[in-house]
């Protein structure tokens, strides 16, 4: 009887997908590839016009093209010149009118060209050199703001961070924001500062960029050093030990900034093997601090900086709050398996990376915890449609997006999944199905197809999968 419930289930979700995915329209390449293989394809989703410019990239070549919100075609042309460093693309600019700046990298991230494209006059103009003082400061990540992408770094042996507007092939705008007034210490008591607190794995500032309000895999989150982007205001968290999540906020329009450190209420340093992280959903921050015995889940209010849940178990305890089984999967059906023992997701998740993430489905809190491996991607890899890019955080708010999704269907992770209500009650019911499931159920029910270049985008408050078919030789848009 389990068998034939497993395969009403794995029918139920697949066949879901089938009914909600509709064809957008499609790319037809053939008139330009000039015998030259695709090499990448760079999806821009324009969030103030909805206007979608596509990028395709060959050997010696762009073609260019833009589509009004109806997927109908505006223009298309061909760029006959590659600027340097053109195989590392990580954001874009739009300038005005349908001009648009795509940014590109040296391989270590510290030098940059541009590629401004004018859909209006069917031309173009690139710089093989933006001149940015960096020599004192290091990246930290990447993002997307008001359609125009910014670069966040930190400035060696200071507190200061600064934040570069990337405007078009030549130009860009900096703001500083000092926190050297505040007072950076480490788990052991000595003085430090913010470009030390926010080093990563590999000596330097580096940070996760989370794509705010959308399902996070659990490896994109594992990471001490987080960046989101709610409405107006950056938020950085630092969770590189287990006494204290810390907070930084900038108003990116009245350029206020703020720092506040949130306690690990459960932290006790005779716990062995403890390890925390954290997760921002608006004006909640949700925590989880875990050892071998223990799991502390807590959510503050950054606004009122209050506890406002609170939840402790041991490694005896059943954990009441989870909606799901405690999950051992590897990124795909066949390895899913289902742990019996809050000792064992103890044991696991101690063992790894621990991480946490939240979105809202229909109004309830979706909460996962748990801990990831790596498997396809790292939490320090972006994907793009078409390749990886080391370092930097693409900052379009498409590559983002597919990162999201491409790393969400393929972690290996241990995890409970659980459901609260506004009131951060947990309530009954089942997990449900978001975005980024329906879209993989639709992939993997279609195992004749190859997804080439794959995408994710958000046009309208709808879900758009985008893929090249190499059998047809166009690049296809479905809605989901």
């Amino acid at each position: 009887m389990r068998s034939i419930g497993i395969i009403i289930v794995f029918l139920t979700f697949n066949l879901q997908p089938l009914i909600a995915q509709t064809n957008w329209f499609s790319i037809d390449t053939n008139k330009f590839t000039e015998d030259q293989g695709l090499r990448q394809v760079i999806n821009i989703v324009n969030e103030q016009t909805n206007e979608l410019a596509v990028f395709f990239r060959y050997r010696t070549f762009i073609v260019a093209h833009i589509y009004d919100e109806t997927g109908n075609t505006v223009n298309t042309f061909k760029v006959q010149t590659l600027p340097k460093y053109h195989h590392n693309y990580f954001g874009a600019s739009f300038i005005k009118d349908k001009i648009y700046t795509l940014f590109f990298k040296s391989d270590f991230g510290t030098k940059f060209s541009a590629l401004t494209i004018n859909f209006n006059t069917s031309s173009f103009q690139y710089s093989d050199k933006l001149n940015m003082p960096l020599k004192s400061e290091k990246i930290v990540g990447s993002f997307e703001y008001k359609s125009k992408t910014h670069l966040l770094t930190t400035v060696k042996k200071t507190s200061k961070l600064k934040i570069y507007q990337l405007n078009d092939f030549k130009n860009f705008t900096v703001e500083t924001f000092d926190f050297s007034n505040t007072k950076f210490v480490t788990y052991r008591g000595f003085d430090s500062n913010l470009n030390e607190i926010l080093k990563g794995p590999n000596a330097d500032p580096s940070a996760s960029m989370v794509n705010h309000g959308e399902p996070t895999p659990l490896e994109t989150v594992t990471p001490h050093n987080k960046v989101y982007l709610n409405k107006d205001k950056l938020i950085i968290t630092n969770d590189i030990d287990d006494l204290h999540t810390r907070v930084i906020s900038i108003n990116l329009e009245t350029k206020e900034q703020a720092y506040h450190k949130f306690p690990k209420p459960s932290y006790d340093k005779k716990d062995r093997g403890s390890k925390s992280n954290s997760y921002v959903l608006d004006h909640l921050l949700f925590n989880m601090y875990i050892s071998k015995e223990k799991l502390d889940f807590s959510v503050f209010d950054m606004d009122t900086k209050d506890l406002v849940k609170n939840i402790v178990l041991s490694d005896k305890d059943s954990i009441a709050f989870k909606n799901s089984p405690i999950i051992l999967e590897g990124g795909d059906f066949q390895s899913y398996r289902e742990l019996d023992r809050t000792k064992q997701f103890m044991r696991k998740v101690t063992n790894s990376n621990p991480g946490i993430s939240v979105y809202k489905n229909n109004g309830k809190y979706v909460v996962t915890v748990g801990s990831s491996e790596t498997t396809t991607t790292s939490p320090f890899m972006v994907y793009y449609a078409g390749g990886a890019i080391g370092g930097l955080v693409a900052g379009i708010t498409s590559s983002v997006l597919t990162t999201s999704f491409l790393t969400y269907t393929k972690t290996k992770s241990t995890r409970i999944e659980c459901l609260f209500d506004n009131q951060l009650n947990s309530i009954e019911g089942s997990i449900p199905e978001n975005n980024f499931n329906i879209i993989n159920a639709y992939t993997e029910s279609k195992s004749d197809t190859k997804f080439n270049f794959e995408s994710i985008l958000k046009i309208n408050k709808k879900y758009v999968l985008g893929y090249f078919d190499e059998n047809t030789m166009e690049y296809k848009y479905l809605n989901f």
